[in-house]
């Protein structure tokens, strides 16, 4: 589904990226790991269309992001760290206003929000304005606006930082059930959110990729601790 050849990315003299390639097929949830500083929040912004790569190439199904931008675009959705919603609209207005943008049918528009809310959780908010809303319920609004469009590939930054535990296990049920019809890559620092969720881990270190494996045996390297297994890698 898609493919990521050799890319790389420098700010000035900082090499941000290295040579990084590997390939995410549909079904699967792939978890995105690395210290702070390691590429992965660029990498994202790369697949996401935010920023463009120096050199490689990623596509989507045969789609070449630089030669089809527009039409490869349209089967990524990102949710960012930093929340993106404009404070001045409640919850349906930004979802309505994200439907057009991502050229969801007008017929289609009521029922398909509505599914959205639904798999949100968001009726109780939806005429709230999104710049009172609590963290939690932000990032489940920007997430249903990302899922309007039903994009192949879903990419999250740091998808349950700030959460509490409740919020925490809604995201991680909705990420596992969306992948199974699509794919999705998250970046986390959250050790448990890639035990919860995660088939397959990438692991980079200071703008390369050191490891492309299945979760299962990324942690047989350790006796099944994860965290135990980040730390040895890194420190090579």
């Amino acid at each position: 589904m898609l493919k990521v050849i050799d890319i790389c990315k420098s700010f000035g003299e900082k090499q941000a990226l290295e040579n990084v390639s590997f390939a995410v097929k549909k079904g699967q949830v792939v978890a995105l790991l690395g210290e702070n500083g390691a590429g992965k929040s660029t990498l994202l912004r790369i697949l996401s269309g935010f920023i463009e790569a120096d050199c490689g190439a990623v596509e989507i199904n045969d789609i070449k992001l630089s030669a089809n931008r527009l039409e490869f675009l349209n089967h990524i959705g990102y949710v960012q760290e930093v929340s993106a919603l404009y404070g001045e609209m409640n919850v349906f207005e930004y979802l309505k206003f994200v439907a057009d943008i991502r050229q969801v049918a007008p017929e289609k528009q009521t029922e398909r929000i509505r599914q959205v809310v639904d798999l949100l959780e968001l009726k109780d908010v939806v005429a709230q304005k999104n710049d009172t809303l609590s963290k939690g319920y932000k990032k489940r609004t920007e997430l249903a606006a990302v899922l309007l469009a039903e994009p192949d590939i879903l990419l999250l930054d740091e998808p349950t930082e700030g959460l509490d535990p409740n919020q925490k296990f809604a995201i991680r049920k909705i990420i596992k059930e969306y992948a199974k019809g699509h794919a999705v890559i998250l970046s986390t620092h959250v050790l448990e959110d890639v035990d919860a969720v995660a088939d397959k881990v990438l692991l980079l270190h200071k703008g390369k990729l050191l490891i492309d494996a299945k979760l299962a045996d990324f942690k047989k390297k350790t006796q099944n601790d994860l965290l135990e297994s980040f730390r040895q890698i890194t420190k090579k």
